[in-house]
This record gives structure tokens, sequence and C-alpha cells, in this order.
């Protein structure tokens, strides 16, 4: 379906602006900014009149431009930018517009000026994603003791709690903040080496210009500011696809876990929507759909870059031009991910009682592990192993029901006893509570730039608190 059709489709979403960020008049200003923080810090070095400087940062405003000229020099030209720097200097003069873009090469206003959306961009979006760690938090702290079944290899595996669960969802969130802080930190960064990245037009001067032109944008600068270099981008593309892989993640537990079979897990509703032109009771998991796509477009543009980057020589066109397009295309689709699952986060419906329900579907099967330790305890864990396995196989079989099987061995009766308790009583094991009352709690006032760190996360002072 075509983009106004999908876009009619997510009105009701709110992209704070996102999806603006590449926007023409965006673009065109960033590009503006960038000419005019390079003006700006030439004239307080002497490179060129400081009266030159302050024209042309004077005229470095999008609503000055008349998009018409624009529209035929590019026609004309067929260059990316210098139809903008003719109508820059145009409305600089002539005594001052010969001072516009002085010593620096189109990709350098270019590259700079995409970093630098990307980096207004990123604000929003770390927004977002401190907006799905505190829904996530206050579910995990709501659920901390609901029960339900967990599963390794789509089977069931040991109890846990879906507050457990949500835990660990928000464990990768924020080892994904950590990585973009990370990554933030080479990828939003100035390049005005000029030619080939050695600063020929400027010389020795070139250095300290172009620190004090990412002082003036508020980004970093490379240390050698080559257009042959791109893995600094493709880092952070890499950190926004290993992001969307957790949306990825819990939209498909979701999505799954949403069908009738499963029936733990449902997308908030809203009044008036209709999953199927065909069958009227259908309720679609529009959200988690629209992330699962959302996510392998986004890997794929990670890939394209990744294949690209190795260009040769000091710059490449067809490089550039991946990276540029590719840029967007990657702001956009993280921005779809991440406003959706903050939508899915925000209103996630937990059905209780189908957790419970499917736990009990192993018929106490479920506590194979805790009966082997126990049995472990007199006859060694390798043995406990073997004779649940086969009280385990014997029940599959259709001989007897598991807890049945499990009495039969020695001291049985009291095992069986003892798990049956733990599903009357609801108990899981383990410390799936603690985990989740912990994260949750780390997360719950949380506010975009506060994420915390590595040593707070770690469990064991929280358990020494709670004894």
């Amino acid at each position: 379906m075509g983009t106004e059709f999908n876009d009619a489709l997510t009105s009701q979403y709110d992209y704070r602006g996102l999806r603006d960020a590449f926007a023409p008049p965006a673009m065109y200003q960033a590009f503006l900014d960038v000419e005019k923080a390079v003006a700006l810090a030439q004239g307080e070095l002497g490179m060129i009149p400081i009266a030159s400087a302050k024209v042309v940062a004077e005229h470095c405003r999008y609503e000055y431009l008349e998009m018409d000229r624009l529209d035929t020099s590019y026609r004309t030209t067929r260059h990316p930018l210098m139809p903008l720097i003719n109508e820059l200097v145009r409305l600089c003069g002539p005594q001052h517009g010969g001072y516009v873009h002085w010593g620096i090469t189109t990709q350098n206003v270019i590259q700079t000026g995409l970093l630098l959306l990307a980096k207004r961009a990123q604000a929003v979006l770390d927004g977002l994603l401190a907006d799905i760690l505190r829904h996530l938090g206050r579910h995990a702290r709501t659920h901390a003791k609901t029960v339900m079944a967990g599963r390794t290899h789509y089977r069931h595996a040991v109890p846990i709690t879906f507050g457990f669960k949500v835990a660990v969802w928000i464990d990768e969130f924020l080892q994904a903040s950590d990585r973009l802080r990370e990554a933030e930190k080479r990828a939003f960064v100035v390049i005005t080496g000029g030619a080939v990245g050695c600063f020929s037009a400027l010389g020795r001067q070139g250095p300290a210009f172009q620190s004090r032109v990412a002082a003036l944008l508020g980004m970093g600068e490379m240390a050698i500011p080559s257009r042959a270099i791109r893995t600094h981008m493709c880092e952070y593309v890499n950190a926004l696809s290993l992001t969307a892989s957790i949306c990825h993640k819990i939209a498909e537990e979701v999505y799954q876990s949403s069908s009738e079979e499963y029936g733990e897990l449902h997308e908030g509703r809203i009044e008036g929507t209709i999953g199927s032109s065909t069958m009227p009771q259908k309720i679609n998991p529009i959200l988690c759909y629209g992330i699962i796509a959302n996510s392998n477009k986004l890997y794929s543009c990670a890939g394209m870059l990744m294949a690209t980057a190795h260009r040769p020589f000091e710059s490449d066109g067809s490089a550039n031009q991946m990276f540029e397009d590719g840029l967007a295309e990657v702001i956009s689709a993280i921005s779809e991910i991440l406003v959706r699952t903050e939508l899915l986060a925000r209103d996630l419906y937990v059905s209780t009682e189908r957790m419970r329900a499917n736990l009990d579907l192993s018929h106490g099967a479920i506590f194979g592990e805790f009966a082997m330790m126990r049995l472990g305890e007199t006859l060694g864990k390798h043995r406990g192993h073997e004779l649940v396995h086969d009280a385990a196989m014997a029940a599959a079989a259709g001989n007897a029901p598991f807890l049945d099987e499990l009495a039969q061995l020695p001291g049985g009766q009291a095992l069986r006893a003892e798990i049956e308790n733990r599903l009357e009583t609801g108990s899981t094991g383990g410390i799936c509570a603690e985990y989740a009352l912990h994260f949750g709690s780390l997360v719950h006032d949380l506010a975009a730039g506060t994420m915390p760190t590595v040593e707070q996360r770690n469990i064991n002072a929280y358990l020494k608190a709670a004894r």
C-alpha cells in the first residue's frame, strides 16, 4: 500500500515531530546552520572578515530562501548543494557573498548537516525510549508475582512471572541506551576538512576552525575529517538496529501470545478498530506487525550501509549518496518502531488468568527442574535428571499424569505434595519477583538522558537491602 494510505492509518500516532525530521525545511535549515557556524568560526579566527561572517550568519535562515529560484538552479546545476550556496551568496550581496562556504566542500556541509538532524531526532527518540521504559517498569512492578510459563524453544521450561519477563526487556533497553550513548559520541561529529580531509584550503588553522564549528553546533568532531570514514555512522545505525531488535522481539511475543491458543497478551484495544473486512470478529495486532515490518526495513538499511562503507580512495559519490539517503530512511524506520512500541507498552493488556491456565497445561511437569534438584539432594543431580526425565516421558506417552509418575519415585509423595502446593500458591522459585521489582523501580521515574548505570542495575545491592 502507498505511503499516503499508510499515513492515514497511522494518523492517530504521535510522532513528536519525527516525521518532519528530514523534511526539506529541516534539511535546508540544517545545511544553513552548518554554513552559519562555519562563517562565525572563520570570522572569530580571522580567516574571513568579521563583518562578512556576521552578514553570512544573519542570512542563514530557511525563510529567506526563494524556493522557485532554488528549484530552477537544481535543474540547471544538477548539484546537491551549489544552488543553496548560490542563493546564500545572492542574499549576502557582492561585498560579503564571496566568503560563503569558505575553504570547505559539499560533503562537509551535507554530512555534518544530516548528522545534526540525526542528533536532533535522537533527542526525541531518547524521550520515546524513556517513556517505553517507564511503561515497562509499571508492568514489571504490577506483575512481579504474576505466574506464567517460562518457555525455551517454544516449549514449557520453568515457571516465571510476567514481571520477570518484562525486567528482561527493561535490561535489554538499558543496554541499548548504553550502546547508543557510546555510538553518538563518535557519530554526531562535524567534518570540515575540505576536499579530501587534510584542510588543503585552510592549512594549520583548520583543526582549530573545526573545533569551533563543532562547539557552535553542539557536536563532536572527527579527529581526521576524512570523507572516506563512514564506520562511525555504521556504528550508530547498528546501535539503532539492535534497539529495534528488542522492540521486534516484544512485538513477536505479543503477536503470538495474543492468538486464541495463548491468549496471554493483547494490544490495547481502540474503540471502533476493525480487523478484517471479511471476518468481523477479528481484532488484529496492528502495532505489532508495524514494529516487525519496520524493524526488518531498518535491518536492511544497516546492511546496505555496512556493505557500502568500504568504498575506496578519499571519497566516493555512490557511497555518499547511499549514506545520505540511508540516514533519513534509518531515522524514519526507527521512529515508526519506537512510536508503536511506546503505544504497545503503554496499553498492553495482560491476561493473568490465561497465563495461569497455560502454566497448568503441563500438569506439573513444568516443575521438572525443581523435582530434579530435590531428588539430587539425596541421589545426585544426574540420577535425579534421569528419573524425572523418565517420569515426564511416561506421562507424555499417556501412562499417567506427571505428578502420579513422580509420586512413584523415592520420596516422590512428598515431592508431589510440594509441587501441588507451589501450583496452588503460584510460587515460581528463583528470584523472578525480585528482578521484576528491582528493574521496575530503576525506571519508575525515568527521564530521557538519566538511564541507570550498569552498577545500579546489578541486583546484589537490592537483594542485600531486601533481607
